[in-house]
């Protein structure tokens, strides 16, 4: 008595499934690697993000200490804003002309996202007229404590004196 393990047929409902089968699992396998990248890329601008407030956090420490001391106080911080973010002190960004209104606050932008915090300090330009911008890279920066005779208001003036 001979028993056959398999019986082999011409069934080729399998064969005609394959191709449909490839197509869903590569559509599955793209959406996949498509929600992973997103889910990297928002991890990657919240690192930046918390890495651009660590700097950003040692200026406006020091600027609140100079507020709390008065006019005529000085100290000297360096930062290290991260490539594609950028800072600004004063103002909120894309309103630079409403200061000194807006003088109690800062912005960070990252790839275009902006997100803007208050302050305890007011924040100008060495000259007094403005807010102060700062690109990527590291900056040296005099902070200076001067009081607005116009309004009385004490101002922390943001000085770049070059990469530190």
């Amino acid at each position: 008595m001979q028993v056959l393990a398999c019986q082999i047929g011409n069934e080729e409902s399998a064969v005609c499934g394959l191709p449909f089968r490839l197509t869903v699992t590569g559509i599955l396998f793209a959406a996949l690697v498509l929600i992973s990248s997103a889910s990297i890329s928002g991890f990657l601008e919240g690192v930046k993000e918390r890495e651009t407030l660590d700097e950003v956090s040692k200026l406006t420490a020091a600027a609140e200490q100079l507020s709390i001391r008065g006019e005529g106080s000085e100290f000297i911080v360096e930062i290290n804003v991260p490539q594609g973010a950028s800072v600004v002190f004063g103002a909120l960004q894309g309103k630079e002309g409403n200061w000194p209104e807006d003088a109690d606050n800062y912005g960070i932008t990252i790839k275009g996202k902006s997100k803007f915090y208050p302050a305890f300090a007011s924040f100008s330009n060495p000259e007094l007229n403005g807010p102060v911008s700062l690109g990527p890279g590291r900056h040296r920066l005099l902070l200076s404590t001067k009081i607005d005779q116009g309004p009385g208001r004490l101002f922390v003036l943001i000085s770049d004196t070059g990469a530190g």
